[in-house]
């Protein structure tokens, strides 16, 4: 048990030093459309890279997430964490401005979580689904595409694909807000910032698991191909809002 609490403590290092952050200026168009500014949650943390941009915004922030290990790999100050689960969160009615969700819906019990976020949400509260889908990878179009989409089609979950087409086909529970104008999320990245953030999919925990380990057969070519210089690395990010009545 403690080697399986110290390995998950180590892949949430890896996210929160390999994960794309977001764009500050999604979370300021957020907080506008919230009723107040007194109290964010960002739910499904994982190590906090939501929380800390939020707190530009919000008086408090509140992380909350099922994995101990990964909050704890969250870097001290700022936001407060919770381990909570997405259909029971220990906040009173009514308390918060704006919930996030990012990359991680597809994980909650749904229509329970729709219904934990109508009681703690005030009215007019905003409730905003995050999500990044799947980068290209500048001249190298179809690397990683075929990566994520053939080599590690038997271990991702039926949900992921929830995630790379933006949560689209998912109804939420009042009426969407019109979207948001988002700019694609931008790195530069040499072959090894690329290796440490596939590093971080979920894929790769059950094939491991398993005894499988498609990644260490695929670094060699991704290196080769991506060369020693630095390449841009691109994700489309979306954003669907609705608020609660």
């Amino acid at each position: 048990m403690k080697d399986d609490a110290e390995r998950l403590f180590q892949r949430g290092a890896r996210y929160q030093n390999h994960r794309p952050d977001y764009p500050d200026s999604l979370f300021a168009a957020l907080a506008q459309r919230a009723p107040a500014r007194r109290l964010a949650l960002d739910l499904g943390c994982g190590s906090g890279q939501a929380c800390r941009a939020l707190g530009a915004h919000f008086q408090q922030v509140l992380g909350a997430d099922v994995s101990l290990e990964q909050l704890r790999a969250a870097p001290p100050g700022g936001a407060h964490y919770l381990a909570a689960r997405a259909d029971a969160l220990p906040l009173a009615d009514a308390s918060l401005d704006l919930i996030t969700v990012a990359q991680a819906l597809h994980w909650f019990p749904l229509p329970a979580f729709f219904h934990e976020a109508g009681r703690v949400l005030r009215p007019g509260g905003v409730l905003a689904i995050i999500s990044y889908g799947l980068c290209t990878v500048q001249g190298l179009e179809g690397l990683v595409e075929d990566f994520h989409d053939r080599t590690l089609r038997p271990w991702w979950p039926a949900a992921r694909w929830l995630v790379v087409d933006g949560y689209r086909g998912l109804p939420l529970p009042w009426p969407e807000l019109p979207d948001l104008v988002t700019a694609p999320i931008r790195r530069h990245w040499g072959w090894r910032d690329m290796a440490g953030y596939l590093d971080t999919w979920s894929a790769l925990v059950s094939a491991r698991a398993a005894g499988e380990d498609p990644l260490a057969a695929f670094v060699p070519a991704l290196r080769a191909a991506w060369g020693e210089g630095k390449r841009t690395v691109c994700w489309p990010l979306r954003v669907r809002c609705c608020a609660r009545p």
